[in-house]
Order: structure tokens, then sequence, then C-alpha cells
């Protein structure tokens, strides 16, 4: 990565760029109501069994507490160490070649300081609690946190603590209108604002000096960010957009699936360069259908993974990481009610598939850490 000065950026000042062959009218996350895909033939999700050893052991998010998944051992076991009182929403989010776990506990008189966060280290099944915190982010290094939390009911601050549990910076005082959104090397992505939705709220970059820079679109159309780039998806009719934050310029990407009712999801390869974007909606009147892409962020090149798009697989059931050697891990649920993990490597011309047999996953998008 790449450190940029972002001193004399402006909101809204990114020049904006078209790719004529391509361009292609980009839909929001939400699907609309006309948004069924053109009349091709959708087939539920296919490719080839997985076979050998995969050294690929998943953390996967449920309900009072996460477990952890060997495909090669088919052996499920529970994290320790996380707190299994009450109805809990449980969120597991990687950092570098770990992991936290968020566990929030579900009550109407719950007050401040909020959700627990837990560290778990690589190859670990035992937690370590961090804090409280109402925001956290990865940081840039893979073995720290943000924490944004409340000191009282009404004053917040940030800190940024190691995975041991070790406070790494000082707490410094922070609006609680505040939402973490990411770290890149030129400082932290975070939004703010007054509405009552956070993901309204306009995205902003904070530098080491604490200088705030405002970027021009919401949280919600952040979709992934790495070194000086950010890629966005906006709101219905609007492309996609890749934009440099060192030099203001922003490229329109085309719309790359027939599935028309959003993105979902992204994850950066570990070059830093490759994004593998999940995209979602209506594959025949009344079933929903997703598909994979791989956008070359040097090249603005699209790449479809094969055997999809596929028809019998919900967004809200989806999530993806990339391994440390370059594979793309999806875990998700089909129709029929069974999980499914999809392994690819960039190249692969068939994805490689797995039937689990698990505890039930939290639904939502932040439920899997490969190791």
């Amino acid at each position: 990565m790449v450190v940029v000065a972002l001193a004399a950026l402006a909101a809204g000042s990114f020049h904006h760029h078209e790719e004529p062959s391509t361009q292609l009218r980009a839909l929001s996350r939400t699907p609309a109501r006309s948004t069924i895909a053109d009349r091709r033939e959708f087939r539920p999700l296919a490719g080839l069994p997985i076979t050998g050893r995969t050294r690929l052991r998943l953390l996967v998010a449920s309900e009072p507490r996460p477990f952890l998944v060997d495909l090669d051992q088919d052996s499920v076991q529970p994290v320790t160490g996380l707190p299994t009182d009450g109805e809990r929403v449980v969120s597991v989010l990687p950092v570098g070649e770990h992991a936290v776990i968020v566990s929030d506990r579900v009550c109407t008189s719950c007050r401040p300081p909020g959700p627990e966060v837990y560290g778990i280290w690589r190859d670990s099944t035992s937690a370590v609690r961090l804090g409280s915190a109402q925001e956290v982010v990865a940081a840039r290094d893979g073995r720290a946190v943000w924490l944004l939390g409340h000191q009282t009911t009404t004053a917040c601050t940030l800190r940024q603590v190691g995975l041991d549990g070790r406070p790494r910076r000082p707490a410094r005082p922070v609006s609680c209108t505040t939402k973490l959104l990411g770290e890149l090397p030129a400082g932290l992505l975070v939004a703010s604002g007054t509405s009552e939705d956070p993901w309204e709220w306009p995205a902003s970059l904070v530098d080491r000096r604490g200088h705030r820079t405002g970027l021009g679109f919401p949280a919600a159309d952040l979709l992934a960010a790495t070194g000086e780039l950010v890629l966005t998806s906006a709101e219905p009719l609007a492309p996609l957009a890749l934009s440099n934050l060192r030099s203001r310029v922003s490229w329109r990407l085309g719309w790359p699936s027939r599935l028309r009712g959003g993105t979902h999801i992204a994850a950066v390869h570990p070059n830093g360069r490759d994004i593998a974007i999940g995209f979602h909606g209506l594959a025949v009147p009344g079933e929903e259908g997703y598909d994979l892409w791989l956008l070359n962020t040097a090249t603005r090149r699209w790449q479809h993974l094969p055997d999809l798009p596929a028809a019998d697989i919900a967004a809200k059931a989806t999530d993806m990481a990339w391994t440390g050697d370059g594979r793309l891990v999806v875990l998700t649920q089909t129709a029929t009610g069974g999980q499914v993990v999809a392994v690819w490597r960039p190249g692969q011309p068939r994805l490689a598939l797995g039937q689990l047999t698990l505890p039930t996953p939290s639904p939502g998008t932040d439920t899997l850490a490969i190791w």
C-alpha cells in the first residue's frame, strides 16, 4: 500500500471518466420490483466437488457464539471465552489473518457501553476480550482494531487495541455520531451526520493529524477500499465508480451482471489490486439469484466467476473472504436450506463446491473469516 496525502482533497471533487464500451445503468443495493434478469436460463449453483487437502478453517458467526470448521477434518468446534447469556447478535470480522467477534446482547433496556468485542488469533479457539464498542474496524496492520465506544452516555472515544487486548494508542474524544468504515494508508474512513440512518451520513477521511476531508458519497455507497482507491456503488441508474483519492480521478464502471437488483458485498484480494464483488437480483419471478465478478482495479476490467449466476442463492445468507494464498471462499445457503462452501482461485475454469453440515450461521454479511 502507498501512503498518500489528502489535505487538498475537497468533497465532490473527483473528475469522472466514462468507459463508453461498457457503460451500463448501475442499480442500487435494494432490489427493485422490475429487476428480473433477461430470459437466459438460470440454474442452481453448480461446480466440481472439492477434492484433496484444502488447508481451510472457517470461523463462522452463530448465536450465542461462533464456531470453527475444519474442512479437511470435517470437524466443528465452538469458540470459548465468549458470553452466552441472553439473546445475542453475533458477527465475525476478519483482521488480517486473524479476526474479531462482536457479541451484542438484545434487550430493550440496554445502555452503553454497548456490544462486546473479542479478538481471536489464527488457529485458536479461545477469544480475548478487547472491550465494548459501538463501532469496530480492522487496523491496517492486521493485528489490531479501532474501537469507537461510549465513555459516558453522551461522550465517546476512539482507541486502537491489539488483538491481545493491550492498548496501542491512547483514547481520544470523538463524536458519538461517527461511523467507522475502514482504514487506508492515508487515514481512517469515517462517516458522521445527524440523520437517523447512519448509512446516509457523508463519508470522510481523517488523516493522522485529525484533519477531516469530505469524500462526496454517503457511507452506504462504499463497497471496498484499498491503497489509495475506493470503490462505490450508488443509487439506481448511477454507475459503480472507482476513485483515486490521491489524484482525485474517478472512473465510472459498467454494470457487469445480468442481475440488476444491486451490489451486495466486496472483498479485496491479498494483492490489493483485485476486488470480488457480489451482485443480487431476481433471476426469475419470485426467486432471488446471486452473481460474482472480479474487478481488476489497475485495468478496470471485469472477470466473471465460473458457474454463475445461480438462481438458488440469497444475498442475505452469503459471505465471502480471501485466503492468504489468493483463493476466494464463499459460504452460502441454497434454496433447499443446505450450507455450501465454494472455493475458487482466479484463472480456474470451475468453482469447487462442498456441502457442509453446520450449526445455523447468523444471517447477515459479517459472518465469515478464513484461516
